[in-house]
């Protein structure tokens, strides 16, 4: 099953730890949506700190950056705390177009089921 059968699935709940791990070993693009607080106090290894507010003027540039080795077409799987706000930015990226889709859970889900969380500063690119 490749990554757009994980991600072109739409399901209300989003993903399971398992499609996303799988999502994200195919190329896609982790983002964390929560406060720089919650972000700070820790995150899943690899995940983009991005300010929702940013999404709605240019989606692409607030998940990028100035990142030149970026694949600016790269699927996104969106995560919280707890799946609800990322489930709300998912929908949102796939109205302006991307293929994206949320954590179901969320870092609690991620956590629980023994991935990594980290501790550490809130870094835009």
């Amino acid at each position: 099953m490749g990554l757009m059968d994980f991600l072109g699935k739409r399901s209300a709940g989003g993903l399971s730890i398992e499609e996303t791990l799988m999502a994200l070993s195919k190329g896609a693009v982790l983002i964390d949506v929560r406060t720089p607080v919650e972000y700070e106090a820790g995150h899943a290894p690899g995940a983009r700190p991005v300010d929702p507010k940013l999404l709605r003027e240019s989606p692409v540039d607030a998940i990028h950056g100035d990142d030149p080795l970026a694949e600016r077409d790269a699927a996104v799987v969106v995560m919280c705390d707890n799946g609800l706000r990322s489930s709300l930015v998912a929908a949102q990226l796939r109205e302006s177009g991307l293929l994206a889709e949320s954590v179901a859970g969320g870092l609690r889900a991620w956590a629980k089921d023994g991935n990594p969380v980290l501790p550490g500063p809130y870094r835009r690119r």
